[in-house]
């Protein structure tokens, strides 16, 4: 089946705030005793919504590839915990790189389609991942729609934040994580130790995703917001167009790379840290070869309940950005390429 056919059939497409309940049992499995507790959630009904998507529908159409690139990884690891570095490091990266994100999906992929025995192994996780994803983008939204003065966003931010916060069983802590949660467990690191190109890739794809609310937020007309998002999508197609070498070596941390989102939103970008941390940790422990297969979905699940609490592994804000600043920012693909008031 080819990836352009495998179009959305994911009701969190639907702009209505009521929850849709239906087929929990085909998505999300119907014999599993959580199933309930992860049925399907639109967007939060808004006047925003879809106004990034209008305005650069090349760049939304990036979200939908990456999701493909996430799910790829979970599934070929899930089915073949032996698979090659070339199954993934050149044979998904180059079809990724050079057919996929530049000519992305129009439309959200199904993700179930695309990596059927992942969805069905941890189906909670892929619920917190994609009601993570649905933030990314309702943000995205308020700061794209100039009829929202600027003196109204951060109100409508903070909306989209006690939205997304009222499903505890799905939200990320706005707690900052210890680095030890994801790098020193014993499965830390295999993932990136067999796979550094893909795992690279996914670490551009964080970058990019940090970035663009740098680009936005700097911008002060139109014209400057386009200049920025122009420039940072540039920077990104620069990481893949000299890879592997131009691809960041540790993990994105957004008070480095976007520290304009970091200051005005902390929690929320504390929030998208800690799900970009869950990412790795998933990766990993499908990469670990040591884990019993039937151990995988226990050690997902009780990462994923970790980075859920307020009281797992929590450092404070001050050493949350002391961390990043620790880790280099060109190790995590450099700044932002944006200008403010004429200067780059």
């Amino acid at each position: 089946m080819s990836v352009r056919t495998i179009v959305t059939r994911r009701r969190c497409r639907v702009q209505v705030m009521s929850v849709v309940i239906a087929t929990v049992g085909c998505a999300r499995g119907a014999n599993s005793p959580s199933a309930a507790a992860y049925y399907d959630q639109a967007y939060l009904a808004a006047s925003h919504n879809w106004a990034f998507r209008n305005e650069f529908p090349r760049v939304d159409a990036l979200f939908n590839a990456f999701d493909y690139g996430h799910a790829k990884l979970y599934e070929t690891l899930w089915r073949d915990p032996t698979a090659a570095n070339e199954v993934l490091d050149r044979r998904e990266f180059g079809f990724i790189t050079s057919d996929l994100l530049r000519h992305p999906p129009g439309v959200p992929l199904d993700e179930e389609a695309i990596a059927p025995e992942w969805s069905k192994l941890a189906p909670e996780v892929g619920a917190m991942f994609d009601w993570a994803h649905m933030l990314h983008r309702q943000i995205y939204d308020v700061w794209a729609d100039d009829r929202i003065p600027d003196a109204a966003k951060d109100a409508k931010v903070a909306e989209l934040v006690q939205y997304y916060r009222s499903r505890r069983s799905l939200a990320f802590s706005s707690k900052p994580k210890n680095m030890n949660l994801m790098e020193g467990q014993p499965y830390s690191l295999s993932f990136r130790k067999r796979f550094p190109t893909y795992n690279g890739l996914i670490w551009s794809y964080h970058w990019l995703q940090m970035t663009l609310y740098e680009a936005i937020l700097a911008s002060h007309t139109p014209s400057e917001r386009q200049q920025n998002v122009d420039a940072v999508v540039g920077r990104f197609w620069s990481m893949l167009d000299g890879a592997p070498k131009s691809l960041p070596t540790v993990m994105p941390q957004s008070p480095a790379i976007a520290p304009r989102f970091s200051d005005r939103y902390p929690e929320t970008a504390i929030i998208f840290d800690n799900l970009h941390s869950l990412h790795d940790v998933v990766s990993d422990i499908l990469a670990d070869q040591s884990i019993p297969r039937r151990e995988k979905r226990r050690l997902i699940l009780d990462a994923a309940a970790k980075y859920r609490d307020d009281v797992s592994s929590i450092v404070s804000v001050a050493d949350w950005k002391a961390m990043a600043d620790a880790m280099g920012l060109a190790n995590m693909g450099g700044p932002a390429p944006v200008t403010s008031d004429g200067r780059r």
